[in-house]
């Protein structure tokens, strides 16, 4: 457990031209390396996502530091706050409404573009192996909004590509499992499958009455709300947690609580106790039965399969978006060479390209010059310590809104308190690259829900091939497993909850991550013979307190996890998201909806509002 880690802190090997010395962590912070020869964040590896030099000046502009800086000249038609997909598909709608000429300009204060798109690259035996970091997946392409759908074709990333892509007979002999740990429940047992059969649930390591709880909420024949109207069924699961609804309701005892309370976490990035029963109704979770209720639910939703998954997750749409607008940032023209194509960060900033994008720059200020909402925007950023002002005639803010009033002080006061109920939800995911994946083949699972132990969820990468890239085709080979982490407070409400995770998060060392992972593979998967000393040769952690984009109601502290089935007066990020004399907002925080399509479609609203600005 303690032998070392090869950590892939430096470039593939690759030398930059910063005299001899190799660079330590988080040495991409400094700004002028993006235009050096070499440089390429996706080969990083310790703690990435909300890296260190990613957020230390946005905490310093929320508690109170201000900045002044000269004009130094440059002039666009449309500067976006933001490199994640939305604000990458703003620049792209901008561009697309108002021709190829139009100077852009995209502020991001990580070191790599995509946002919660995140690549992760490692390299074994002379091998590339590539992970997602954030945005996992096209899910349910079919059912995607019409600019959303209509970008994607514009891509050339042609869905059905997967059906062929994917291997959906690699893992066809593995099962989904259930691993329980010692602290909860007695003794650590991993088991694969379905826990109900008789021959596998005598083995639980619960009491009869747990097992008995158990096997009667995962057959979930029934619900248990007889004694309630069914017109006032739905008002009662929305102001009752799945917890409660389990408990009270359905009469489960701790131990089957217990086995179940991660379900949500890797979704949803909540815990049973503050997670919604009509959410959790509306997920398919266990405990309902046959209820039925006039309302959406998850179960309705297209039937396509969870295939629609490039190597690197949704960080090819934001890769295949920056290529799109600046020329010679990457070789190819393909939704398949995109995945293995190296990108050149000496090219996003050319003063000669008419879309720029500028790396390890937080914006603290966006205003119209003079006060005028009919005036162009000024907008200051701050890059290795010194502050640069350039000037737009349009503003996209596609970042977190719970900031932007910071940013914006001119705004009115009812679209800056809007702005402020914007939730994020903290989360963590953690890419564990290993030599060989047998013992998950002879312990019969491909993904395992872990409640109660650090990382909830771990699985085997999904298995796709496009392009030049290849995937494992068989145990002996290596592969990525992806660790999912929430962290929280049991017993908060959803909303103190994400705020307590956050500080945990930003508490929590790269070296804690790596020895949790570490710890809780080894008593997973020893029994199948994993040994972490020998079959791990690589860690990257994609930190994110600032994830899965959610609204708030301050006055009934609800949160907003199906944001559709909200009344109109409490969709509280619509005012927020108006637009302001030249500037207009994106992100999903302006959906309360995290999913990439609602990126999308929020920037092209945006574009759009800019385009009817007098």
């Amino acid at each position: 457990m303690h032998a070392a880690i090869t950590r892939r802190d430096f470039l593939n090997g690759v030398s930059v031209a910063v005299g001899a010395a190799l660079l330590p962590e988080g040495a991409f912070a400094d700004s002028a390396l993006q235009d050096q020869p070499g440089y390429y964040p996706p080969a990083l590896g310790g703690m990435r996502g909300s890296h260190p030099g990613a957020f230390e000046v946005a905490h310093a502009l929320r508690d109170g530091a201000r900045w002044d800086a000269e004009r130094p000249g440059e002039d666009y038609d449309l500067v976006v706050v933001g490199g994640g997909i939305s604000g990458l598909s703003a620049a792209y709608f901008f561009r697309e409404t108002h021709g190829p000429h139009a100077r852009i300009l995209i502020l991001d204060n990580h070191d790599d573009f995509g946002g919660h798109a995140k690549r992760n690259e490692f390299t074994i035996d002379g091998r590339h192996m590539i992970g997602f970091g954030g945005t996992m997946s096209i899910e349910s392409p079919g059912n995607y909004p019409t600019n959303a759908k209509r970008l994607l074709n514009a891509l050339h990333i042609d869905t059905d590509r997967f059906y062929t892509a994917y291997n959906e007979k690699l893992y066809a002999n593995l099962e989904m499992g259930l691993f329980l740990r010692e602290e909860d429940f007695g003794a650590d047992h991993l088991v694969a499958g379905d826990p109900t059969d008789p021959a596998k649930l005598g083995k639980l390591p619960l009491s009869d009455t747990g097992r008995e709880d158990l096997k009667r909420l995962l057959e979930d024949k029934r619900h248990y709300l007889d004694d309630v109207p069914p017109e006032a069924r739905l008002d009662y699961l929305n102001a009752t947690s799945y917890e409660s609804y389990l408990r009270d309701r359905a009469g489960m005892g701790d131990e089957a609580i217990r086995a179940v309370s991660a379900l949500p976490r890797g979704v949803w990035a909540i815990g049973i106790d503050a997670f919604p029963a009509r959410a959790a109704w509306s997920s398919g979770y266990p405990g309902f039965g046959d209820l039925e209720l006039d309302a959406y639910s998850y179960e309705d939703e297209s039937s396509e399969p969870f295939i629609f998954h490039f190597p690197d997750g949704n960080a090819s749409i934001a890769r295949l978006l920056v290529r799109a607008m600046i020329p010679g940032s990457a070789p190819g023209n393909t939704m398949e060479d995109i995945v293995t194509a190296r990108f050149d960060y000496g090219r996003l900033d050319d003063p000669g390209n008419a879309v720029r994008v500028r790396l390890n720059s937080t914006v603290v200020r966006a205003q119209h010059v003079g006060d005028r909402l009919a005036a162009p925007v000024d907008v200051t950023y701050v890059r290795d310590g010194d502050a640069t002002t350039v000037r737009a005639k349009n503003v996209v803010m596609a970042c977190y809104h719970a900031i932007v009033p910071k940013l914006c002080p001119e705004l009115p006061e009812q679209q800056r308190a809007a702005l402020s109920t914007s939730l994020r939800a903290p989360l963590v995911y953690t890419n564990v690259l290993i030599r060989n994946w047998e013992s998950f083949a002879k312990l019969g699972v491909f993904r395992v829900q872990c409640p109660g132990s650090f990382y909830h969820n771990v699985m085997l990468d999904f298995p796709v091939s496009l392009g030049d890239y290849r995937f494992a085709r068989s145990p002996d080979e290596p592969v990525i497993l992806h660790l999912n982490h929430v962290p929280g407070e049991y017993g908060l409400s959803a909303r103190e909850q994400f705020r307590a995770g956050k500080r945990k998060l930003l508490a929590t060392s790269f070296e804690d991550f790596e020895r949790h992972a570490r710890e809780q593979l080894g008593r997973m998967f020893g029994p199948g013979g994993f040994d972490p000393a020998r079959d791990i040769a690589a860690i990257t952690v994609n930190r994110w307190p600032h994830g899965y984009a959610y609204g708030y109601d301050p006055d009934t502290d609800r949160v907003a996890f199906e944001p559709s089935g909200w009344p109109a007066g409490k969709q509280h990020w619509k005012t927020a998201s108006q637009r302001f004399g030249n500037i207009a907002f994106a992100s999903t925080d302006a959906a309360s909806n995290a999913m990439s399509e609602a990126a999308i479609e929020e920037a092209y609203r945006a574009v759009v509002e800019l385009g009817q600005a007098t």
